[in-house]
């Protein structure tokens, strides 16, 4: 879980993103654009955020309930010490210590967990392939996919499937790992059959735990449900989004109207691109893919940027201190969770 080279390769990868993102804009004039924010409008944006983690608990207690049904509250807790993890661990790390918590307190299997998180992301992804394809009907989408690819210097077509098939393969393997339940559990064993006993055994339960977290996903009114419960969860972002870009003034420049389709775009692209491997909380990844998105738009550099960096702080600390405050009330600490769910995953 923790090898070394993958965490060298996230960071890497931030550094590099880092220096694309400090490359494309002038610091002094980002630093003026920042003394000029009205970090007033900073309070209702994050408000709006933390509602949208609860509307996240909502959404993850219905994938649950075929294994376990959860109080929301209980489930607000354990996914912002989740994120609070993924905000400090490198390889979205903080998965596997979300689901090793909510195992601890909740008694629920930890790979029953991460299956459910891991339909959660998908469902992440394609909600807001879905938003961003209503979006691209009134604003240059393929601008902006072009705009990352010269970034990176690839062809326009390189960030597009990045960005959307990972999504798309994952969804085809969720669903039909629903539907041919028995049929992969035969392929299993038969596969399990191949080691030694004992490791064939672990191989099975652990298969069989993971399968059983797409149960939620088996049938078109169940896959519809998480699709609903996943819009509220983005457009409360996205409103967070829109009140931290009233903040700079962008409603001056775009208008009220035109406003809500660039927070959109910078949503959908920012959110995606942070499925690269990356350090914690998609630092770099992050500021690329907003700062881009923001300039082929008609924004400026500078203010992109300057946007960009309070965006990501007000997405990252408010959720990270909570977080820590949740563990300090029940005196754990995020490294004593790290080591906890790594002897878990020795033991198992």
């Amino acid at each position: 879980m923790f090898s070394s080279y993958r965490i060298w390769l996230a960071i890497g990868v931030t550094v590099l993103f880092l220096f694309l993102f400090v490359n494309a804009i002038d610091i002094r004039n980002t630093w003026s654009e920042l003394i000029k924010v009205n970090y007033v409008l900073l309070i209702p944006a994050i408000a709006v955020y933390l509602i949208s983690v609860y509307f996240r608990s909502i959404r993850w207690r219905y994938i649950l309930t075929p294994i376990e049904v959860l109080p929301i509250l209980n489930l607000y807790k354990v996914v912002s010490v989740g994120y609070m993890a993924n905000n400090l661990l490198p390889l979205r790390l903080g998965e596997i210590v979300r689901a090793h918590y909510l195992g601890q307190k909740e008694g629920v299997s930890r790979v029953s967990a991460f299956a459910t998180i891991a339909v959660e992301r998908i469902f992440d992804g394609v909600a807001l392939l879905f938003i961003g394809g209503m979006t691209a009907i009134f604003l240059p989408v393929m601008s902006i996919v072009e705009g990352l690819g010269s970034v990176a210097g690839l062809p326009w077509w390189a960030p597009a499937a990045g960005l959307s098939l990972p999504f798309i393969a994952a969804s085809v393997f969720m669903i039909s790992s629903s539907y041919y339940y028995n049929s992969l559990k035969v392929l299993v064993d038969k596969i399990a059959d191949m080691f030694p006993s004992n490791i064939g055994e672990k191989l099975r339960t652990s298969s069989d735990l993971f399968l059983r977290g797409f149960v939620v996903v088996h049938g078109p009114k169940r896959l519809m449900s998480v699709f609903l419960l996943s819009m509220p969860v983005w457009l409360m972002e996205a409103l967070m989004y829109y009140f931290i870009a009233m903040s700079f003034g962008f409603e001056q420049q775009f208008g009220f109207i035109r406003l809500i389709g660039i927070v959109i775009l910078v949503l959908v692209v920012s959110n995606l691109i942070t499925a690269i491997p990356s350090a914690g909380g998609g630092v770099g990844t992050f500021e690329v893919g907003s700062l881009t998105t923001l300039t082929v738009l008609g924004v400026d550099p500078s203010l992109s940027g300057a946007y960009t960096i309070v965006l990501h702080i007000a997405l990252l600390l408010p959720i990270t201190l909570l977080g820590m405050v949740f563990l300090l009330i029940e005196d754990k600490s995020v490294l004593g969770l790290v080591r906890e769910s790594r002897m878990a995953e020795i033991d198992s």
